[in-house]
């Protein structure tokens, strides 16, 4: 397909704040690209770039923005139309739904008021009609209502009216399905579906993103990665990546305790390779830390917010606290948590979880920073000790205070018998002595209890505790239906998976925020606990000299294996050429994706980048099955 246009050298920051560094794309005839990038990324600054609103910084080299003209070809030339989140209805007082439209095109408007003629040869007659023909296809079907008149999906569709009938060949889409119910959707689904025009999309409909996009551009650490597929695809693909990794990452770990093994010979014992392989183990807890980073920026690509986070009910920011004569638990920690937020709180133990969640209570201040929280904010907390019940009460009593119905944390009401029954118990036992219940029941009481208190925020240190399977199922039922948000320390992964959406991880006094929830971050944490060990064993191990380090118990029993054959002395004296050889392979090979052409690899039929991401992959685990046979031959060789 021809270029409609390429944007190269995008530098753009607002102070401190990077936003792009050396960015690039590139956008084709028919392309449907999604557009993926965690809030305050990039997105809606890259529509602003395209539309002309926004020029980027000066750099050298400059920025670039080339656009296709066409060579005669109208639907081959750059040209553009942006479909903003809201409608714009500032200062335009009682314009009507039919009226709108010049709006978007003043420029039509002064034509249609000075020659109707040329109004029609810029298809201005056509552009009118579709747009109406959208509107009834909508479901408005009163032009002369007024624009202010209508409701938020109503002015919507007047937004998908204006874009759909659009005559460039290039449409910017932001969050297009926002205030719109299942049916304008699927209306609209159809509709991009069948165009034959190039569009970008913005949007946390990952359904949406599924069904229709076959390009993705993903804005991360100032930088777009272009991905030749669909949304689904690209999923696999991250999996996929993720997965060759971990396998390296494995293979890493094992060279590395070779290599561990090795240091602490001694200089002597080392020969004369000395300097080479120093320098390499220290490559390796170099490639160690680089693909932890990597597989953190892969889990942003997760970096999209559920549409129910409509309101900030707490934040914080540069939070330092301590306790007096302890060492400082956070320094400079921010945070928000919105409504429909359900935060999994993680971290070590006593690395300040109950202290954090103390500070979100109100209950202790910080020496430093400042939170605030919304007006009449309610906050309940459930503790890992279960609240004391009264031994004669029963669940009658407990749960509806004396009253036949339960008021639920959402206002509605439900029979007390019904709440009863819905958390595994015989409507029969309603009104049994606690004292009856056994240790399981009584936790499943407590349980009920607990979610019938209203709270804007619901605080659950540890709730699956002491739960049976069944009971656990209920309370990931009823915290996804809860409006409000939520906040879980809990060390049940199956249950963090179902119920979060958010991670909060607490490490090294700071605290991270992973906008995705648990099942999702759970890599990253697990190459977190691998460079950790990797860490307190370098520490161990190198505390004073690594190069005078002593051989540990693991060398000394690899000195009585037997001695090398004939066939493997032949081997180690080619193993080196091999290694180098493939050493070099792997510098070409890094050499060729860092100076591929950017705009080539937006053309589906490009696939040499794939080919040379798996090439990589390849010779790395070659070259580290290689180390791991040099360094067998050569121990037993020297034993």
């Amino acid at each position: 397909m021809s270029l409609l246009c390429t944007l190269k050298n995008i530098r753009l920051s607002f102070g401190p704040k990077i936003i792009f560094d050396k960015a690039q794309i590139s956008v084709s005839v028919g392309d449907r690209i999604g557009l993926l990038g965690l809030n305050g990324k990039g997105k809606s600054t890259l529509f602003k770039i395209l539309v002309g609103e926004l020029v980027p910084d000066h750099a050298t080299p400059p920025f670039e923005f080339n656009k296709a003209r066409g060579d005669g070809d109208e639907n081959k030339r750059f040209s553009l139309f942006y479909v903003p989140q809201e409608l714009p209805l500032e200062g335009l007082g009682t314009i009507t739904v039919k009226d709108y439209f010049f709006v978007f095109y003043p420029e039509l408007k002064t034509v249609f008021e000075s020659s109707l003629h040329r109004f029609e040869e810029l298809h201005g007659w056509e552009m009118v009609q579709n747009y109406e023909s959208y509107l009834k296809y909508f479901g408005i079907d009163d032009l002369n209502k007024q624009v202010s008149d209508l409701s938020g999906g109503e002015q919507k569709k007047i937004l998908l009216s204006l874009g759909l009938s659009s005559n460039a060949n290039l449409i910017l889409w932001d969050e297009p399905t926002n205030h719109l119910d299942i049916a304008s959707i699927k209306l609209f689904e159809d509709e991009l579906n069948s165009t034959t025009k190039a569009f970008m999309l913005i949007t946390h409909d990952r359904f949406l993103l599924s069904k229709l996009t076959r390009k993705i551009f993903h804005i991360q650490h100032g930088r777009i990665e272009s991905f030749s597929g669909s949304y689904t695809d690209y999923l696999a693909f991250l999996e996929k990546s993720e997965q060759s990794k971990l396998r390296l990452l494995d293979k890493l770990k094992n060279n590395l305790e070779r290599e561990q093994a090795w240091m602490r010979q001694g200089i002597k014992a080392r020969g004369t390779r000395s300097k080479k392989r120093v320098e390499g183990f220290l490559d390796l807890k170099e490639k160690v830390s680089t693909i932890k980073s990597e597989a953190k920026r892969n889990l942003d690509l997760t970096l999209s917010k559920s549409g129910r986070q409509t309101k900030v009910l707490v934040s914080f920011n540069d939070l330092t606290i301590a306790y007096q004569d302890r060492p400082t638990l956070f320094e400079n920690i921010s945070g928000e948590i919105h409504k429909g937020n359900k935060i999994g709180l993680l971290g070590n133990n006593g690395v300040g979880k109950t202290t954090l969640l103390k500070l979100i209570r109100n209950e202790i201040q910080p020496l430093s920073g400042s939170m605030k929280t919304a007006d009449n904010l309610q906050i309940q907390y459930f503790s890992q000790k279960r609240d004391e019940m009264e031994s004669e009460t029963t669940p009658y009593i407990l749960l509806g205070d004396g009253s036949d119905f339960v008021v639920l944390p959402d206002g509605s009401k439900k029979h007390v018998s019904s709440y009863f029954e819905s958390f595994l118990f015989h409507r029969d036992d309603i009104h049994r002595p606690l004292k009856t219940f056994s240790g399981g029941e009584k936790s499943r009481l407590q349980l009920a209890l607990n979610l019938t208190k209203l709270g804007d925020i619901l605080i659950f240190d540890e709730p699956t505790n002491d739960l049976d399977l069944e009971t656990i199922q209920i309370l990931e039922e009823k915290l996804t239906e809860f409006q409000g948000a939520v906040i879980l320390i809990s060390h049940d992964r199956a249950f963090l998976s179902t119920v979060t959406n958010k991670v909060w991880l607490i490490e090294n006094k700071k605290l991270q925020n992973f906008e995705g929830g648990y099942e999702q971050v759970a890599p990253y944490l697990e190459l977190l606990e691998l460079e950790r060990e990797i860490a307190d064993e370098a520490r161990e191990n190198f505390k004073e000299n690594p190069l005078l380090a002593t051989p540990d118990v693991k060398t000394e029993a690899l000195k009585i294996v037997s001695k090398l054959n004939n066939k493997e002395k032949k081997r180690l004296e080619v193993i080196y050429e091999e290694i180098e050889n493939t050493e070099n392979k792997t510098k070409i090979i890094e050499e060729k994706i860092a100076n591929l052409d950017f705009s080539k690899l937006a053309d589906p039929k490009n696939q040499e980048f794939k080919i040379l991401s798996e090439a990589q992959i390849t010779l790395d685990e070659r070259l580290l099955s290689l180390y791991e046979e040099l360094e067998d031959l050569e121990l037993r060789n020297n034993s």
